[in-house]
């Protein structure tokens, strides 16, 4: 899963920009750096929202469909591979459902020891987990508002529509590698999608959906997670 930092921290590095550009016009006339200041701070607003998408790194295929809110909680589906496994969290507790091919994908050799112990119930992980970087909202949207570099070259490339929503598309780099970021042109200018890679390492895309919208957890009853403590 630490292949998700990488791509939540590419999003930074895309969107936070330090400077100030030209003025006038619309949205999509600005400059670049004047896009990224006004998304990096309606993002830093939000309270809620969806992130859905797939990452390929290192020849390993991730996929992550949640949602997040302020106040520490998550809900959704991670996948790896062909496996998935549902997740949610709620004040730094973290549980997490997997199917067999999930267990499979992480190691094979003991995959049915752990489903004979675990059974169709919830195991919980550690907070410490990289689930934090998508799982923990405040976590995630520094990533927006906290990256002190920004991108070796960036441009705006014009406008395309994304979930139905008009967009500016601004290209930039990082690490030598293309990163692609679509801004709401309307207000409150959210990022609604990013792309990032295009080296053999890592490529994958993320769109943002949602924002702000009520989310249920539903957290597993006690007596559903397993207890694996001997």
């Amino acid at each position: 899963m630490k292949a998700w930092t990488r791509a939540v921290y590419a999003v930074g590095v895309l969107v936070v920009v330090t400077g100030c550009g030209g003025g006038g016009g619309s949205f999509a006339d600005k400059s670049v750096d004047d896009i990224v200041k006004a998304a990096s701070h309606d993002m830093g607003d939000v309270r809620s929202l969806g992130v859905s998408g797939d990452l390929t790194t290192g020849g390993a295929t991730y996929g992550i469909d949640v949602h997040i809110i302020a106040d520490g909680g998550c809900t959704g589906t991670l996948k790896v591979g062909d496996g998935s496994s549902q997740i949610v969290s709620k004040d730094s507790t973290y549980w997490m459902k997997p199917d067999h091919a999930f267990w499979e994908s992480q190691d094979p050799s003991e995959a049915a020891v752990i489903e004979k112990a675990v059974g169709d119930k919830w195991i919980t992980i550690p907070s410490s987990s990289d689930l934090d970087a998508f799982c923990d909202l405040d976590t995630f949207l520094k990533n927006f508002t906290g990256a002190s570099n920004g991108p070796t070259k960036g441009s705006v490339v014009g406008t395309e529509k994304v979930g139905g929503k008009q967009a500016v598309k601004i290209t930039g780099t990082d690490h030598g590698d293309p990163v692609v970021a679509w801004v709401a042109t309307g207000e409150p200018h959210y990022v609604l999608k990013i792309r990032i890679g295009g080296s053999a390492d890592t490529t994958g895309s993320l769109t943002f959906t949602d924002f702000d919208k009520p989310v249920r957890l539903r957290t597993p009853a006690p007596t559903d997670v397993a207890n694996l403590g001997g």
